[in-house]
């Protein structure tokens, strides 16, 4: 404390008070017991708060952009990954079908829905656009499958059965061999 801290609340208790309440000298006990009685006000306090940051800083901030740990087995993240690669083959002029080969990050962001912010790495199959989509193989060599790397953001509604690709930035995107 500071002495003028000290000195503003000895003159509250000596002049500012009624002259009912007023006594003319202070105990060096009493001046200490308005300090004791904060600190252990403090002492009580503390622990409280002390629990009430450690909870807060455990909890994923809401609007916070949070990693997604096991993506593999994240359904809401699957069907967000599977949406945006759809909409990425159908906005290609590719004749062929592009799949992912690596997750290189997942990420999601509670708004009105889910964000889910996800960085991966496509590559050529060996299916046609128009043909059947299953059992599409990866290209083995690297002239074949030009891997890239795309990040998408897709907006996830699932009780108004809404999905929307709201970002997609492909780097090194190589044009398809005529």
């Amino acid at each position: 404390m500071t002495p003028l801290l000290i000195y503003k609340q000895l003159r509250h208790f000596y002049f500012e008070r009624p002259d009912s309440e007023r006594k003319r000298f202070i105990s060096s006990s009493e001046v200490f017991g308005i300090f004791s009685y904060r600190a252990e006000m403090w002492k009580a306090s503390f622990p409280f708060f002390a629990a009430l940051l450690a909870f807060g800083l455990c909890q994923p901030m809401a609007g916070g952009i949070n990693k997604i740990e096991d993506a593999d087995n994240d359904e809401g993240f699957q069907r967000a990954l599977q949406f945006a690669v759809i909409q990425h083959n159908n906005g290609t002029n590719d004749t062929v079908l592009r799949q992912v080969i690596e997750v290189v990050s997942a990420k999601s962001q509670v708004v009105a829905g889910t964000n889910y912010i996800m960085t991966v790495i496509l590559a050529r199959t060996s299916c046609e656009k128009e043909g059947q989509a299953e059992n599409c193989t990866i290209h083995k060599e690297p002239e074949h499958a030009q891997p890239y790397q795309c990040t998408f953001t897709v907006w996830s509604r699932p009780w108004l059965n809404k999905t929307q690709l709201t970002k997609e930035e492909c780097l090194n995107a190589q044009p398809a061999p005529e």
